[in-house]
């Protein structure tokens, strides 16, 4: 199978793998839904999902089920973060690149860090019977804002 750069082919190609493995129907509004996704600012939540797409005017109960179905296409992977409530947030894990986020807990700043040498590590790790296709690495601390505020 080969592999593209785009993300929405990449995570298309998954979709249809998946939906003929489960012998289920081909169906455009999923397909609109897996295109919205891949349109929005990585993570989401399914209120931002469900936001893009009332233009297409699908559903809100349409788009939990998509999502219900990627995730278990294993095209989005879902993570429970506080950012002052609990929220779900979903990304893409079809045609993208490893990263690494740092996390505030007080406010729910998310910055985007590029580490060479953890990057280097985990490539280079040998795991016994499992094969590394990508990783997501969160960091969870406070930031310097935060950090600041508490001091005064």
């Amino acid at each position: 199978m080969e592999k593209s750069n785009n993300p929405y082919d990449a995570a298309l190609v998954r979709l249809n793998t998946y939906i003929a493995e489960q012998n289920m129907r081909v169906s455009t509004v999923r397909e609109m839904v897996l295109e919205q996704v891949c349109l929005l600012p990585q993570p989401f939540t399914a209120d931002q999902l469900a936001k893009a797409c009332q233009a297409e005017r699908i559903s809100v109960g349409t788009v939990y089920n998509a999502l219900n179905l990627f995730l278990s296409a294993q095209i989005l992977h879902a993570t429970n973060r506080q950012r002052g409530r609990a929220a779900t947030e979903y990304e893409l894990i079809t045609g993208v690149k490893n990263h690494m986020q740092i996390i505030c807990q007080k406010c729910g700043r998310v910055s985007d860090i590029h580490d060479k040498a953890i990057d280097r590590l985990i490539q280079t790790r040998k795991y016994s019977n499992f094969n590394l296709q990508h990783y997501s690495l969160f960091v969870y601390g406070e930031c310097k804002h935060c950090r600041r505020l508490k001091k005064e």
